[in-house]
Formats: structure tokens, sequence, C-alpha cells
């Protein structure tokens, strides 16, 4: 009987482990999501005075920025590297979500904080463009 070599042995724990960390992500997912329509739920059905509407736009968007930061986990399992205009997607939706949040708010928001976001999301935008378009994966022979 043949011993498999320690690469072997690494894929196949590496495929294991994705597998294991694949169902719990869809699992979490199905459980974020039960939680966002129960927290729907509550906020428009049961107690629609109780809570302003910005509560549901804030429990949407959270999910959706969970639902980008995992679908960056599944890309990973898929490729077996972190790429970075994957990783960058997430944080972009996060800080388009801040800023929806303190747009909602009823304090109001400075014009430098707008400024900030604006220059955030311009600096991540700029990244991701960059990270695609020169991507480690594109054959240089193809660009002639």
């Amino acid at each position: 009987m043949k011993i498999p070599n320690t690469q072997t042995i690494f894929r196949m724990a590496l495929n294991g482990i994705i597998v294991v960390m694949t169902a719990f992500i869809i699992i979490v997912l199905i459980f974020g999501l039960f939680h966002t329509i129960s927290v729907m739920k509550v906020y428009l059905i049961d107690q629609p005075g109780s809570r302003p509407f910005n509560a549901v736009v804030i429990e949407v968007l959270t999910f959706l920025v969970i639902i980008e930061l995992f679908r960056s986990f599944v890309g990973y399992f898929d490729a077996h590297r972190f790429r970075l205009s994957t990783m960058i997607d997430p944080a972009i939706i996060f800080v388009i979500r801040e800023l929806i949040v303190k747009l909602y708010d009823e304090k109001g928001v400075a014009w430098e904080v707008i400024l900030a976001f604006g220059f955030l999301i311009l600096c991540l935008g700029t990244v991701r463009t960059m990270a695609v378009r020169f991507s480690p994966d594109e054959d240089p022979q193809a660009k002639v």
C-alpha cells in the first residue's frame, strides 16, 4: 500500500474543510434570512409605529453585506486563494451600507463625513479596478 504524499493529504483535508465550511455558510445564511424576516415582521406588522422604517433598511443592508462577505469566502474555496477584487467587494458594500445608515440618521450628516465616504469609495473602487485590470490570471501574451 502506497502512502500518499503530504500535498495529497493536505488537499484532501482542505477539501473536507471546504465542504464543512460551505455547509456552515449555507446554514448561517438561512438563519440570517429568517432573522431578517422576523425583524422586518416585528417592525412592519407587529409594531408598525414603534420603530422607524430605517431599522428595516439597516437590517436588510446588513444581511446583504454578510452575503457578499460569504460570497468572497466561497470564491476562496473555488480558487484556493484570496483574490483582491473579491475581498474589496464586501468592503465597498460595507462602506456604502454605513453611508446609507448615516444618511438615514435623524441627526444629519456633515459634509466632511460625506466627503470622507466618497473618497473611501473612490479609493476602494480604484484598487478594485486595478486588481481586475492587472490580475495575475491574465496571459501576458494576450495583451499584445
